[in-house]
């Protein structure tokens, strides 16, 4: 007699159960998991379609309840995590389109608006740190100026080097930029600063052998081709010489890969460009960077920059739509 083949059929019981083991062991592996990502969110979008089903018939899910709450925790505290894998298999916004093309997708699915409202919540601490800062600082400046008054010499220095900026920055009068900042040089001829700022007033004003004299010179001053490199991109950032900015960051950064003030200066150099994407994953290198070197005042800056080109970056996203209402 043939033997009988038995063959099993799988309840949605059983496969909510085997959905949310699966989705358990995905999270511990969410990095470097790429279109596997999908996976995972389609397979949340299975259990929260199984689920009222079976409490509809009456099946005890209490056991299989608190996993399921505890899986949508996790989530949320991973949600940057998966949010740069699905980045790499396409973004949010398509993935959207391709498997909830009308709209109706589980909040999972927005990960990315979340992340990014988190940002920008932690941006404006940031900020609010960093103005308590200012105001400390201010505080201190008032009575350093008061106990140890400022050197006439600087003073007349720096009165003249904010001239030159006024002239270089906003009228464009790059001969009179040069003279006031020849000027400068006159009350402090050993500052590096201002040798850079003439130099790019030079280089402005197309006098490019007087430039390099001036950049040699203050190169001379700097003594080290990091910080040289660093000021002088920040210098040409200023004067709007960004071709030659992003030239000099990348110098730096080849220098040292991981110095915050590099990825700062870059993120808005890119942002000047119109490169916002790029800005952002910058500035957020340089906060990340700076925080890993204990630079809390230059992580406070980088998160305030943040909050600006996430909200730029959100009112260019599209607007999600919702379905339309069938008729009765």
């Amino acid at each position: 007699m043939a033997q009988a083949i038995r063959t099993e059929q799988i309840t949605p019981a059983d496969e909510v159960r085997e959905l949310l083991t699966a989705c358990e062991k995905f999270i511990p592996n969410i990095r470097g998991s790429g279109a596997a990502t999908v996976t995972f969110l389609t397979q949340m979008d299975r259990i929260a379609e199984l689920w009222p089903q079976l409490e509809a018939q009456g099946a005890d899910l209490r056991p299989e309840a608190g996993r399921w709450e505890t899986l949508q925790a996790l989530v949320h505290k991973h949600a940057p995590a998966l949010a740069r894998e699905v980045k790499a298999a396409g973004g949010f916004a398509v993935l959207r389109d391709r498997y909830h093309p009308l709209g109706q997708a589980a909040w999972w699915w927005y990960l990315d608006h979340e992340v990014r409202q988190n940002r920008i919540r932690s941006a404006r601490n940031a900020v609010l740190a960093l103005l308590g800062l200012a105001l400390a600082g201010a505080a201190i400046i008032f009575l350093l100026n008061r106990l140890l008054p400022v050197d006439p010499n600087v003073q007349a220095a720096m009165s003249r080097q904010a001239q030159g900026q006024r002239y270089l920055q906003e009228s464009g009068n790059y001969q009179a930029a040069v003279q006031a900042f020849t000027e400068a040089l006159t009350f402090t001829p050993n500052d590096a600063d201002l040798w850079l700022w003439l130099g790019a007033a030079q280089k402005k004003l197309g006098d490019s052998a007087a430039a390099e004299a001036s950049f040699d010179r203050a190169r001379q001053l700097t003594g080290n081709s990091l910080e040289f490199y660093i000021q002088r991109g920040q210098v040409f950032s200023a004067a709007g010489l960004l071709d030659e900015a992003l030239a000099d960051i990348n110098a730096a950064l080849a220098l040292d890969p991981e110095e915050p003030r590099a990825y700062l200066y870059l993120g808005g150099i890119f942002e000047l460009q119109g490169r916002l994407s790029e800005a952002t994953q910058a500035m957020e290198r340089a906060s990340e960077l700076s925080e890993k070197r204990n630079q809390p005042q230059l992580t406070a800056i980088a998160r305030y920059r943040l909050a600006f080109m996430y909200q730029q970056l959100q009112a260019q996203l599209p607007i999600p739509r919702t379905p339309t209402p069938t008729p009765p």
